[in-house]
């Protein structure tokens, strides 16, 4: 589970590490799923030895992954609706949901804001929160100056940034909205 403030650069360290390790990235945004768009839709299946009565199964959703490897990476888990980290934590902590099972070469990462962001996050349940390795990102101006080069960022904005470093990341959570 990486913390960090919005814009720190989460998503893209997770994209990053995928690419440089020739991995499949998936980034689903959890606080904009419903249950359903996570576990699957019930679909009624006739039962073979009785014509008049049937079962449910579940669809999962084609975002899933199916095969290959990769990182599965479940983005804004914290800001997700509280009946969402059920889901996903049946989906983490059994690498199932519904009759979808997540392909043995593929990682589940987790990424989420920080309360005192004061970004409209949800307390993560504890069986979830006990389950992750938890890793903090705070904003780093030599970090940012190997991405900015490799990355073919204007060097006058390198420049800039280390003589104003602060301005590398402001974020002022009483003024979010």
């Amino acid at each position: 589970m990486i913390w960090g403030a919005p814009g720190i650069g989460k998503s893209s360290i997770v994209s990053q590490v995928a690419r440089e390790n020739n991995l499949d990235f998936i980034d689903v945004r959890l606080s904009q799923l419903a249950p359903t768009d996570l576990s699957g839709l019930p679909v009624a299946v006739p039962d073979e030895n009785d014509t008049q009565k049937g079962i449910s199964t579940w669809y999962p959703p084609e975002f899933l992954p199916r095969k290959g490897k990769g990182i599965l990476f479940l983005n804004e888990l914290n800001m997700a609706p509280p009946v969402m980290p059920g889901v996903a934590q049946q989906l983490i902590l059994d690498r199932d949901v519904g009759s979808y099972q997540v392909p043995e070469n593929w990682f589940i990462w987790t990424a989420g804001n920080r309360k005192e962001d004061r970004t409209s996050v949800f307390e993560m349940p504890a069986p979830l929160a006990n389950r992750f390795l938890h890793l903090s990102v705070e904003p780093d101006f030599d970090s940012f100056k190997m991405y900015a080069f490799n990355g073919k960022i204007d060097e006058q904005i390198v420049a800039f940034l280390a003589y104003r470093t602060p301005l590398l990341h402001q974020f002022d959570p009483q003024q979010s909205s």
